[in-house]
């Protein structure tokens, strides 16, 4: 067992797509109803993926969500417009497009979704992306952070002061 080539285990994603992804350094917890949800998971279908130290834990929970967004109904607004809406946050967080305020939707919008939402579908979609900004929110906010998708592009970050003329 273990990551490959000698890696280190990042995160253990429990329940099937709607399941949440636990840390690596919690590997010891008992795989059971009530273990699992006091770590914001499920034990769903039973099925884990196992992550090693290069998985992007932001692409996860992208990934999940889509899932999540193509199997709904379409019953509810809640999960026919949430999921849609989260893939959408995601998907700009991910593509450096997003601010902090994005993150504080993104949040408050899973909240909402599981909540409100009429079956188990939509009331566990925000799952994985609760879990991975809880416990792996040093990469959400890496995404942010001006500056980090020129510095890993390799461009250089350049900070402007806005002052009055001749200031300065």
């Amino acid at each position: 067992g273990g990551a490959p080539d000698g890696g280190t285990v990042k995160a253990v994603q429990t329940g099937g797509p709607s399941g949440g992804c636990i840390p690596g350094e919690l590997l010891d917890t008992p795989v059971d109803y009530e273990s699992l949800t006091r770590l914001g998971s499920i034990m769903g279908s039973g099925g884990m993926i196992v992550m090693d130290q290069t998985t992007n834990m932001v692409d996860v929970a992208r990934y999940f969500m889509e899932f999540c967004m193509d199997e709904s109904c379409g019953k509810c607004v809640p999960c026919r417009v949430g999921t849609v809406q989260m893939h959408r946050l995601l998907t700009r967080i991910l593509g450096g497009a997003a601010g902090a305020e994005d993150m504080q939707r993104l949040e408050a919008l899973c909240g909402m979704v599981r909540d409100t939402s009429l079956c188990g579908l939509g009331q566990t979609a925000p799952n994985p992306t609760l879990s991975t900004i809880r416990y792996f929110r040093q990469e959400y906010e890496a995404l942010l952070n001006p500056g980090t998708r020129a510095q890993r592009l390799g461009l250089p970050v350049v900070s402007i002061q806005a002052g009055p003329p001749g200031a300065g």
